[in-house]
């Protein structure tokens, strides 16, 4: 969390350190689902839940500092720096309630009576809980994430391009489309039903308590045949 809260000042007009920032606050966002002393529960350090609340809070400023001074341009649309981060979030969390149930059906988790238990990961479960709590407005694109199973970890998007705020951009800016937009007009992310697969409603009712590389992406269709051959 240092580098996010001081040690490093990031260049946000930068597209690869602006893509770092995302990423790393991402991580943040998430990291409760995947470490135990981050739950909201209370059994968790109480100064380590304000470190992580902190880095949180630290990551909005820089956002907000961002978009005071840059605008992003998506496909000749000037967009809303949140279009990009609500869109990375969703995926990564979908990315990663993938590769967290593939781990948990491998691991062969079974119920008392001995059957296999094909139920979400409790990761998954804290993943989704997460979302409905601090991020609700992007959980119908998460489904459809998960619906379609999406496995890049890494922006999916197009080339993002970064343009200081001036005078002389502003008066541009009518040229590029309406304006700033809340959402990409070709890959809208804040709607249900737009793709073609149905979103899947997440499991929410618990308490919980950059390099831009294609090839981050999961696959565990060889485990399971592996698994499956073992099995047989």
């Amino acid at each position: 969390m240092a580098t996010l809260v001081g040690a490093h000042i990031p260049d946000l007009s930068s597209e690869v350190e602006f893509f770092d920032v995302l990423y790393l606050g991402i991580f943040i966002i998430l990291s409760p689902a995947f470490d135990g002393y981050l739950n909201e529960g209370v059994k968790s350090p109480s100064s380590l839940l304000k470190e992580a609340s902190f880095a949180v809070s630290h990551f909005h400023s820089l956002l907000h500092v961002f978009s005071s001074r840059f605008i992003i341009v998506l496909e000749g649309e000037v967009v809303n720096h949140y279009y990009v981060l609500d869109r990375m979030l969703a995926e990564f969390a979908a990315a990663s309630a993938l590769l967290a149930n593939g781990v948990y059906e491998m691991d062969g988790v079974e119920s008392d009576d001995g059957v296999e238990d094909s139920a979400k990961s409790p990761i998954v479960l804290h993943i989704e809980a997460l979302l409905h709590k601090y991020h609700p407005g992007i959980l119908p694109y998460y489904s459809r994430c998960l619906a379609r199973k999406h496995k890049d970890f890494l922006w999916t998007g197009p080339n993002v391009q970064i343009l200081p705020r001036s005078d002389d951009i502003s008066s541009t800016i009518p040229f590029f489309g309406k304006g700033e937009m809340q959402d990409l007009t070709s890959h809208q992310i804040y709607t249900e039903d737009l793709d073609p697969d149905p979103p899947i409603q997440p499991d929410t009712n618990i308490e919980v308590g950059k390099r831009r590389v294609r090839a981050d992406s999961l696959n565990l269709e060889d485990q399971h045949a592996k698994k499956r051959s073992r099995q047989s």
